[in-house]
């Protein structure tokens, strides 16, 4: 039989497992997200006869308005279905009980970034809307000229990051983070070899999270300085760390490198119709980091 509820405690190696097997993350990285960022009680989960069959948690978020107000929202984060289990619409119906869950929990919406770009459509089948567009340019290093205009790339704590971070964003829609959170992004990091930064140029200070997809591919996940500065920065961060290729991901409201263009991102479902009626075309506001 069917059942849709929070999970509990004696589930967490199933749904650890479970992750494993979806998203192919260390144990280190999924241990220390139950650990320290995640009760099992904020897990959504499909139970088929005592089988979890497909997870999402609910991450409590907020996003701040351009008038500097907060709403709010449940992240969905490590939605994920048992591949033997996939093509039975238990994604479908846990996203459908999350709505009454997040509701109940007095969240405004539901915020999540599809796992790949051809998801957006399912999600927008079930009632979501494009939001939250990043801006991206990949530079080869062949390219890169080697002026940094002096700048320097130095490793911060969390809530140096938020700082910078929210500085730059105020005023305008994007999601906050606290610095608990924001940790969770170091974390994430420094299993990928990368960590979060303060990047100065000519006195102008910045902020930078930096993780290598792969063994030559470096991700800033999200890099926010000053356009002008923009170019330095990317030539500090190859100058400190080698790579064959840099992708880099900037807010879509802002002009970015040439060559850059925006991308569809996150998705947002609103329960508060005042909310939606008033945002719902926004699709280029800023997630940013987003744990993917």
């Amino acid at each position: 039989m069917i059942n849709m509820r929070p999970a509990v405690p004696e589930e967490l190696p199933q749904l650890k497992d479970l992750w494993k097997k979806c998203f192919g993350d260390p144990s280190s990285y999924v241990d220390i997200f139950f650990q320290k960022f995640c009760s099992t009680d904020q897990v959504l989960v499909v139970d088929d006869d005592g089988e979890v069959d497909s997870m999402a948690a609910m991450l409590p978020g907020t996003v701040q308005l351009p008038d500097g107000s907060e709403v709010p929202v449940g992240y969905v984060y490590a939605l994920a279905t048992n591949p033997y289990m996939q093509g039975k619409g238990h994604a479908r119906q846990l996203l459908k009980y999350a709505d009454s869950f997040l509701q109940q929990r007095g969240d405004k919406a539901m915020v999540l970034v599809p796992a790949s770009p051809s998801l957006h459509r399912f999600f927008e089948a079930i009632g979501m809307d494009e939001c939250f567009a990043t801006r991206k340019v990949e530079i080869l290093t062949s390219t890169l000229t080697g002026n940094t205009g002096g700048g320097g790339l130095t490793p911060i704590s969390p809530r140096e990051y938020n700082e910078i971070r929210e500085g730059y964003l105020k005023n305008t829609f994007h999601m906050t983070y606290t610095d608990h959170m924001i940790s969770f992004q170091q974390i994430g990091s420094h299993l990928a070899y990368g960590d979060l930064y303060k990047i100065e140029i000519d006195g102008v200070v910045g902020c930078v999270a930096i993780e290598y997809v792969q063994k030559r591919r470096l991700l800033a996940k999200e890099l926010l300085i000053p356009t002008d500065k923009m170019a330095q920065a990317v030539e500090t961060i190859a100058q400190e760390m080698e790579a064959s290729r840099y992708h880099i991901r900037t807010p879509a409201f802002w002009d970015g490198l040439p060559g850059s263009y925006t991308q569809a991102f996150g998705m947002i479902k609103w329960y508060d119709m005042d909310l939606h009626a008033q945002y719902f075309a926004q699709q280029d506001a800023y997630l940013g980091l987003g744990f993917d």
